[in-house]
């Protein structure tokens, strides 16, 4: 049996919500031939064929930001280990395939860290934290009855008398 940390828990939780707020901020400075620009008007099809197109906010990669992130927030105030490091990796994922693709697209070789937004840093740093925060997310209990199989055979015969 394992019971859940509550500040971990907490912690996690708070994750999902800033991976959730960052899909919705902008993403990327101006520099160069390169716009300034966010995650709510791209296309998340497009990665299939490897290129930046336009979309609605309905098919971009802000969804599935945001999809991520709430599940995760949901992963947190359950508690849920797989629930919470599935989708914290997805947000890391989604985030880091749309970094590449802008960076690909406008053939950026150099894109600093400063140029990189408050939507990209919530969303980044929230999946990273989760991902960590998971390991601690529910701990042992010490008076769990874990398995007969981690004592001796001599604890499992009964104590009859004949």
């Amino acid at each position: 049996m394992t019971s859940r940390r509550p500040l971990v828990a907490a912690l996690v939780t708070l994750c999902g919500l800033a991976v959730t707020a960052g899909a919705a901020l902008p993403w990327i400075k101006a520099r160069g031939s390169r716009p300034a620009s966010g995650i709510t008007h791209t296309s998340f099809g497009g990665i299939r064929h490897f290129t930046y197109t336009h979309s609605g906010t309905g098919t971009s990669f802000a969804v599935v930001v945001a999809a991520a992130g709430i599940l995760l927030f949901v992963g947190g105030l359950m508690a849920s280990r797989l629930l919470a490091g599935a989708f914290s990796v997805i947000a890391l994922a989604a985030g880091g395939l749309w970094i590449w693709l802008n960076a690909r697209h406008y053939d950026q070789t150099y894109l600093p860290y400063k140029d990189l937004r408050l939507g990209a840093w919530l969303t980044i740093a929230g999946g990273l934290i989760a991902v960590l925060a998971t390991w601690w997310l529910r701990q042992r209990d010490d008076l769990a009855d874990t398995s007969p199989w981690q004592s001796s055979v001599a604890a499992l015969v009964d104590d009859f008398e004949y």
